[in-house]
């Protein structure tokens, strides 16, 4: 994710046209071969305007080229495969927000609490000797004794009210939850999380995690029953990373 993140950021100050990237990322799931993608970008920098009449089309890959050397060289063509798709679902969402919102990926990391001790009060210091004691009133002056308040009447009980309801917890991997599907394509499926809005907090399947990778197995307005692999912070969103979870069984 970090690399994916990375070579977005590039792509987005470059402004490669994600619908071209996503062109070549389908070239690469075609061939499964890392040589082959890299030929298949050169061909077209080298040779693509004999059927690209567009400078900017040709300009796009090339940046698309010089990225995918800096940070996808040393990868498999599955790991390439992989990063290179969330490299372009967060190229469209860095095309959709101002740069200054941009954050990088990071991982959610609980935090413990400190185990430092709290600091011991300073000891009071003893009067000195050599101070002397406060003066004694003179009887003449001294204040008659101060009348005990009388005990304030008992108030009455309060209404009872009902207990607000605790704040809701987001999944944790391993948990199982059901969502409903909020957009499908060909790389990855958007699932709702209950109790949160979607621009906070959301659960994604990649394709990868769906048997024969097939994303159609979902309609958008279904439900989706799934089991929570990873947690992730982009910025102030939390993104849930899930896979398929099997139906609940019927109770004999």
């Amino acid at each position: 994710m970090e690399r994916a993140s990375a070579m977005a950021l590039d792509l987005c100050a470059a402004r490669v046209d994600p619908n071209e990237a996503q062109k070549a990322l389908t070239y690469l799931r075609a061939q499964k071969d890392s040589k082959a993608y890299f030929a298949y970008l050169q061909a077209i920098v080298k040779n693509g305007r004999a059927v690209i009449r567009s400078n900017r089309t040709i300009e796009y890959y090339s940046n698309l080229l010089t990225a995918s050397q800096q940070h996808l060289r040393d990868l498999s063509p599955h790991d390439m495969a992989l990063t290179l798709g969330w490299t372009i679902r967060l190229l469209r969402y860095y095309n959709a927000v101002p740069e200054e919102e941009r954050q990088p990926l990071d991982v959610v990391h609980v935090p413990t609490p400190s185990s430092d001790p709290l600091p011991s009060p300073a000891p009071s210091r003893p009067p000195s000797a050599t101070q002397s004691a406060p003066a004694r009133p003179s009887p003449s002056l001294a204040q008659p004794a101060a009348r005990p308040p009388s005990a304030p009447s008992p108030a009455p009980p309060a209404a009872q009210t009902a207990p607000p309801a605790p704040p809701a917890s987001i999944p944790l991997p391993g948990e199982v939850f059901s969502g409903e599907v909020l957009e499908v394509d060909e790389d990855a499926v958007a699932v709702k999380v209950k109790n949160f809005n979607p621009k906070r907090v959301i659960g994604v399947i990649r394709a990868e995690m769906i048997p024969d990778r097939n994303t159609a197995r979902y309609s958008a307005g279904n439900t989706a029953r799934v089991e929570v692999v990873a947690v992730q912070k982009k910025g102030d969103r939390t993104i849930l990373e899930l896979k398929p979870a099997p139906k609940k069984k019927a109770r004999s």
